[in-house]
């Protein structure tokens, strides 16, 4: 970075730009419970009551509990470390340097953010080839990370706007859906409560966790957000509380509002729901949320994935070109340009299960590093200045990581092989990485 702020000369191109400060409270929020309600939770909802019966409520309920003890973990490193996009990569870094951890940290995390954006569009093209079946689905999910991909380079205050829209649209129409379940509410339907019993009602909260990964969307954006110490703690806890009440008002909806074979097999679980207590304008109208709930999802997570790897980049974990922000719309082009594309590769593999396993692979291997990095700067940095503290540390993160760890273990094979590929390749990128920059420093000698 040159330091040429105070100097008189002309801005060069080598000169880093800084990210600006344009988040406001409620901004922040709607980025947080528009990206956490999306693709996965309208996808995934018909499956997990297959799975578990009217118990889904109860997996909703352990899934709010497990977010909250790794969110506050969160919200302490958001708020005493506010200064770098990125979110866990610039807590990790904080905690352990730019090393291993960090990149992993990073690297999983961004994994997460880009299958994040993948299923979005797809389950927003499924939603769009429900009303209109002539159009097809994988097409239309390309050209939707297109756009949004412009719509992200043209800066974080656009992207804002256009999310504050989605979700206030997504949220209404969740609520039209919740008390539409009315017509054709029936208790019988919750009986049995645990058709398959108690076990498969809790090893399916790795199943339905990314639903609540808003909080890492906030994190990730914190070096845009207005006074970030009070901020963005209040943002996540509001987040967790409006998605939760959302999700469990839903799957008591979708439960007690419709036989289970109106919506199981099927890939618009909540449309199909909807069209047999409301009627054909409630399908359509739940259909439309969908769409929306799955452009916030895009537009969330290709801000967040974008600046993980903008982060990244600044610390050399990646190569310089990443790290390039536009002059004009203050957006990190190259990042942005890189996140939408290998989203566009997992959209190309045309399986949901695929990518909801990565996200929550993703996630939750961040989670585990963002947690160990807290207890480390307890002891390295007691006296940081931290506006929001965890209560009972290290024993809160000593649990959280331990819940996902028990997370980890539940997914499916598949999906822990997927993670050990991300993992090689990742390890790989670093080493190619740190090898570029000790020739360029012999080369400078």
């Amino acid at each position: 970075m040159t330091n040429d702020s105070n100097s008189g000369q002309p801005v060069t191109r080598n000169r880093e730009i800084r990210l600006r400060r344009v988040l406001n409270l409620v901004q922040t929020l709607f980025l947080g419970v528009g990206t956490a309600i999306g693709g996965v939770m309208f996808v995934i909802m018909g499956r997990a009551v297959e799975l578990a019966g009217p118990s889904i409520i109860i997996t909703f309920l352990i899934g709010s509990i497990f977010a909250l003890l790794i969110g506050i973990c969160y919200a302490e490193l958001g708020a005493a470390v506010p200064s770098g996009a990125g979110g866990a990569v610039s807590f990790v870094a904080r905690a352990f340097g730019d090393r291993t951890p960090t990149f992993l940290a990073g690297w999983f995390s961004w994994i997460g953010s880009i299958t994040d954006c993948a299923i979005g569009a797809v389950v927003f093209s499924f939603s769009v080839n429900y009303l209109f079946n002539w159009i097809e689905p994988f097409s239309l999910a390309i050209i939707t990370l297109i756009v949004f991909a412009f719509i992200n380079f043209r800066g974080t205050k656009t992207m804002s706007i256009a999310q504050f829209g989605l979700t206030l649209a997504l949220v209404i129409t969740l609520f039209i859906f919740i008390s539409g379940s009315s017509f054709s509410f029936d208790f019988a339907r919750f009986q049995p409560f645990f058709p398959n019993g108690a076990l498969s009602t809790i090893l399916l909260v790795g199943y339905i966790f990314p639903t609540y990964a808003g909080y890492e969307t906030i994190t990730q954006l914190s070096e845009e957000v207005k006074i970030a110490g009070k901020t963005i703690p209040r943002a996540l806890f509001l987040t967790l509380a409006v998605i939760t009440l959302l999700f469990v008002g839903s799957a008591i909806a979708l439960v007690g509002g419709a036989p289970p074979e109106v919506y199981i097999g099927s890939n618009t679980p909540l449309q199909e729901a909807a069209n047999y207590f409301i009627g054909p304008i409630g399908g359509t109208a739940v259909s439309l949320g969908s769409i929306l709930a799955t452009l916030s999802t895009i537009n969330g997570s290709m801000g967040g994935g974008t600046r993980i790897a903008y982060a990244l980049s600044r610390r050399k974990l990646l190569p310089s070109v990443f790290s390039r922000v536009h002059p004009k719309f203050n957006s990190p082009y190259a990042a942005l340009a890189l996140t939408a594309l290998i989203s566009i590769v997992f959209v190309l593999t045309r399986s949901i299960d695929f990518v909801v396993y990565a996200i929550a692979l993703g996630y939750s291997v961040t989670g585990i590093m963002v947690c160990a990095s807290l207890i480390r700067l307890r002891k390295t940095e007691p006296l940081l200045f931290r506006p929001f503290r965890v209560p009972l540390a290290p024993y809160v993160p000593m649990v959280a990581i331990a819940v996902l760890v028990i997370m980890i273990a539940t997914l499916s094979l598949e999906s822990l092989a997927l993670g050990l590929v991300f993992g090689i390749v990742g390890i790989g990128l670093l080493t190619l990485a740190k090898r570029g920059l000790r020739k360029q420093s012999q080369d400078q000698k």
